[in-house]
């Protein structure tokens, strides 16, 4: 019994070990930051603003009416009974 849960404790090390390889193949091998140029700071700061003016409710922003049955309604205007 003992040496049947020395071989089950051993077996439980080497299945974590070979599932946490995987893991490590998906590093990179540095996580230093890239510099980034100013066009894309500028590019980032365009979408900022443009998201928090959505979120505000800005109208500054172009409004669309989207109507997603479009394709199922009848052109008619027909009467409600």
């Amino acid at each position: 019994m003992r040496a049947f849960s020395r071989a089950l404790a051993c077996a439980a090390a080497v299945l974590t070990v070979i599932l946490s390889v995987p893991a490590f193949a998906q590093d990179e091998g540095s996580s230093k930051p890239t510099r980034r140029t100013d066009a894309q700071k500028q590019e980032d700061a365009n979408v900022d603003k443009a998201y928090r003016a959505a979120i505000k409710g800005d109208k500054s922003l172009p409004s669309t009416k989207v109507d997603p049955w479009r394709t199922v309604r009848d052109d008619d205007k027909k009467d409600k009974r």
